[in-house]
């Protein structure tokens, strides 16, 4: 059985739509059928995408001077750790700084990213892989750095509509053997954001206008307080301030999806075999991080954030002696910046 028939099976027995936010979950963490729980090639240029540490490993040296600062004995739990090649970049230069973590936690839920990631590590570091590892739920509790690199784009969201003052949320249905939108009256919960949300804004949502709302990010910025003693999190993501994420131009929402490198935004296109990503929106993390207690160190664009850590220190430290390496760091700068 695959995925389509399973979403679609669930609609039709409960003759409901589902919100997108189910459908998403589904398409991305089914237990079986899951983009993220797949064998599939996601990463890479043979996967879907490419993301920072894949293009660079200065990206995660740099990622490692910033956790240094942060440290002081304590250890590093990333979220979804990919290929595992920021682990293992992040370990090798915190290495080479004398600053290494008493462990490296990654919490993954893919079998086959699991045995990905410590295969990349036993490659590039078989002397720290006992430092790091796996769990599939967060410890008790935690001192450290967590790092969460394109993590939150990839949290399940509720789509909606503006429409004659009111608010519809757009659901998946199952019709003529295709998964297609349908508008309801959105519940009390939603509307509760949405109307808040809306007040936040400089004007209101324009008439037919889309987007995304993420309603369970406070519970996951929550999560993650609850075991943290001390430390700093990391998030590393595409997104925008509020006022960019609901700007009146965007009237069509955040929704992306990648497919062997081929960016649109229909999520129906092969359920479970591709990416679906929403940016995120960095005032309501802001704003829930707040709500829940934490402090706000920072907000800062990729570049910026680099160049805090010493980029331009780390490239003449690689001694590049022929031109074809000074010409490859050179594109990879210019494509991490």
């Amino acid at each position: 059985m695959s995925l389509e028939n399973i979403i679609a099976k669930s609609i039709k027995e409960n003759n409901n739509p589902i919100g997108f936010d189910v459908f998403m979950n589904q398409a991305l963490y089914h237990q079986e059928f899951g983009y993220y729980r797949s064998n599939k090639t996601i990463f890479g240029h043979k996967g879907d995408f490419i993301t920072s540490p894949e293009v660079s490993d200065l990206f995660g040296f740099c990622l490692a001077r910033q956790c240094k600062q942060v440290l002081d004995g304590g250890d590093i739990l990333e979220f979804g750790a990919g290929s595992g090649i920021l682990a293992a970049q992040t370990l090798f230069e915190l290495g080479r700084l004398k600053s290494l973590p008493k462990k490296y936690f990654i919490i993954e839920l893919s079998a086959k990213l699991r045995f990905t990631q410590k295969e990349t590590i036993k490659k590039i570091l078989p002397e720290l892989l006992d430092r790091v590892e796996w769990l599939t739920e967060l410890p008790k509790e935690f001192k450290g750095v967590v790092i969460a690199n394109e993590v939150l784009d990839a949290l399940p969201v509720k789509r909606f509509k503006k429409e004659s003052n009111s608010f519809k949320e757009e659901k998946v249905t199952f019709y003529k053997n295709n998964f297609c939108w349908i508008d309801v009256d959105a519940d009390d919960q939603l509307i509760d954001n949405l109307t808040r949300l809306e007040k936040k804004l400089l004007t209101p949502f324009p008439e037919s206008y889309y987007s995304e709302i993420n309603i369970n990010l406070k519970v996951w910025l929550n999560s993650i307080q609850s075991i943290i003693k001390k430390g700093v999190i990391l998030l590393i993501d595409y997104g925008y301030s509020m006022s960019d994420y609901y700007h009146n131009e965007k009237s069509d929402g955040n929704l992306l999806c990648h497919y062997r490198h081929y960016v649109h935004n229909d999520p129906f296109f092969y359920p479970g075999l591709q990416d679906i990503t929403t940016c995120v929106n960095f005032t309501a993390v802001a704003e829930y991080a707040e709500e829940i207690g934490m402090n706000i160190s920072g907000y800062t664009n990729q570049t910026y954030f680099l160049f805090g850590c010493g980029l331009e220190n780390l490239v003449p430290e690689m001694n590049l002696l022929d031109s074809k390496s000074q010409t490859k760091v050179s594109q990879e700068l210019r494509t991490l910046t």
